[in-house]
């Protein structure tokens, strides 16, 4: 049974992953050395036309795995409200607290069974990109309500 939904999607992505070629090309591409505007932009390209041919030679093939068409809805919107709030409460809380709380939303969505699991995986996830952007990198972060601790 040929799924229609993917056949359709297959084209439309590659369609598009041709016109973000296309419009790469025009940047310049440069060489992987040395990579212009363009070169990024035409590598997604390409990703996104490799897997959209996958998508539509899986549909016409016909390979019928029988799925939900809308299995749990909650958990992506759940995550999206959460980037929504990270992003609206990263400057005033700074980025080591917000960073700890979108952590432990998202692990709590995926499943994480224990919270001493959730918090510990959190903590080192905030406090380890924290010190690998800020100190290491040099990459001004906000500091929020911690300002003066750090």
């Amino acid at each position: 049974m040929k799924k229609r939904g993917d056949i359709v999607a297959g084209f439309f992505g590659s369609f598009i992953g041709v016109a973000v070629m296309i419009g790469a090309n025009r940047l310049h591409l440069g060489t992987p050395s040395e990579p212009q505007p363009g070169f990024f932009p035409f590598a997604a390209g390409i990703i996104l036309v490799v897997l959209c041919v996958i998508l539509l030679l899986q549909a016409l093939c016909g390979r019928d795995q029988r799925t939900e068409s809308f299995g749990e809805l909650w958990r992506p919107a759940i995550l999206a409200a959460g980037l929504f709030v990270y992003a609206v409460v990263l400057d005033s809380l700074g980025y080591i607290i917000a960073t700890i709380i979108l952590s432990v939303v998202v692990l709590r969505v995926l499943d994480t069974k224990t919270w001493l699991k959730l918090v510990g995986i959190s903590l080192v996830l905030s406090l380890g990109t924290y010190f690998l952007f800020d100190r290491l990198l040099d990459v001004s972060l906000p500091g929020g309500i911690l300002t003066g601790l750090m």
